[in-house]
């Protein structure tokens, strides 16, 4: 499986964003070869590389590079982040593999 990924980033929870909008800095996003300000991706949240099912489905959403988001951060739904047992730092990662790529959302 070939996947790009970031380093931990910072999580900044914000309970008005929808569990489909992640934010993140486009410094970030080179990292993860995002070359566009608003990607659409299947997000799976609680996944890596390691304990990803390839076969499972993501909820579809945007991943969204804004310069106002600190670089080393990152702006999720704080219902995903309770679903993820609030971690205080998340690392990214995609996989190009179908129509739309897969991101992963780990949990430190």
């Amino acid at each position: 499986m070939d996947f790009k990924e970031t380093g931990f980033l910072k999580v900044l929870g914000d309970v008005s964003f929808s569990e489909k909008k992640i934010v993140l800095n486009p410094n970030d996003g080179f990292d993860l070869d995002l070359r566009m300000s608003d990607t659409t991706v299947a997000i799976h949240y609680g996944k890596s590389p390691a304990n990803w099912d390839e076969a499972g489905q993501g909820m579809y959403g945007n991943v969204y590079q804004n310069n106002n988001c600190k670089v080393g951060t990152v702006e999720l739904s704080g219902r995903a982040l309770d679903k993820m047992g609030n971690p205080k730092r998340v690392r990214l990662h995609v996989v190009k593999d179908g129509k739309y790529p897969q991101l992963l959302i780990e949990g430190e």
